[in-house]
């Protein structure tokens, strides 16, 4: 496996990625199977997905929140808006899913981006790669895989690891069901996600801070090529199913109904 960064400009307004991408600085030529695992902020910036702070008006809920949070009114009213669920929050924080994906802050980066400034998650992942993927496919006549990644902090873990925000153009999810693990056991429950696994390759070699590699190219692995769309659903389950919203949830009912028993 050969792993290769692309060397790209640091962008901060819209732009055309595609074109970006294949007229790196390396030089690098693209090869059937390659898989391009590309920063879910550079795909937004490309977009035009970057908001000034001092243009956006909060409504009174975004205000309301934004004293019991303690998070700028004007950043609370893009979380609102982009924002699928809102579960809760602490000081400076809210917990939110987009796209599937539970998220602080509804994915909102300051990082790396001129003061005053925010970047939105893009509007439509999956939508945005499978369209590069099939560039790709009509002027190279390649197949190509593509991850969006972007980092994220584990549930009681140091650190940021990758997450995949979309795929497309293989089966990112390994059903192992059915399988033998060692000792000869029955496998019932257990599903490998290549996604997010290759996401958290590609935030290694992207780094964070002040690094700026925005696009991975990993050659010589093995993954099933496939044609059809990928959506969140392929790659993540509801908010009510989530062992650990509905561990939390009933956690924090338990507190509640011992407190009015009290």
């Amino acid at each position: 496996m050969e792993i290769i960064p692309l060397f790209l400009e640091r962008e901060s307004e819209s732009f055309n990625l595609y074109d970006k991408i294949v007229n790196n600085k390396n030089k690098i030529s693209f090869q059937n199977g390659d898989l391009l695992i590309i920063s879910s902020k550079y795909l937004s910036i490309s977009e035009g997905r970057v908001k000034k702070l001092s243009n956006v008006k909060a409504g009174k809920e975004s205000i309301m929140l934004s004293k019991i949070y303690h998070i700028n009114p004007k950043l609370m009213e893009l979380i609102v808006r982009e924002s699928d669920e809102i579960f809760g929050g602490l000081y400076g924080f809210v917990l939110t899913a987009v796209h599937g994906i539970l998220s602080p802050n509804a994915g909102i980066d300051k990082s790396n981006i001129p003061l005053g400034n925010v970047v939105l998650y893009p509007k439509q992942p999956y939508d945005s790669i499978e369209i590069l993927r099939k560039k790709f496919l009509i002027d190279f006549g390649i197949r190509i895989c593509i991850i969006l990644s972007d980092s994220r902090i584990l549930p009681m873990r140091i650190g940021t690891v990758g997450i995949a925000l979309a795929s497309s153009g293989f089966e990112p999810i390994m059903d192992l069901k059915g399988t033998k693990d060692l000792f000869g056991n029955v496998l019932k429950y257990t599903s490998q996600n290549l996604a997010d696994s290759l996401a958290s390759l590609g935030v290694l070699i992207m780094g964070e801070s002040d690094k700026s590699t925005p696009v991975i190219l990993i050659r010589g692995i093995e993954l099933k090529l496939i044609d059809k769309k990928i959506t969140y659903n392929t790659m993540g389950i509801e908010s009510k199913f989530d062992i650990y919203i509905r561990g939390l949830s009933l956690h924090s009912q338990r507190k509640i109904n011992s407190f009015n028993c009290t």
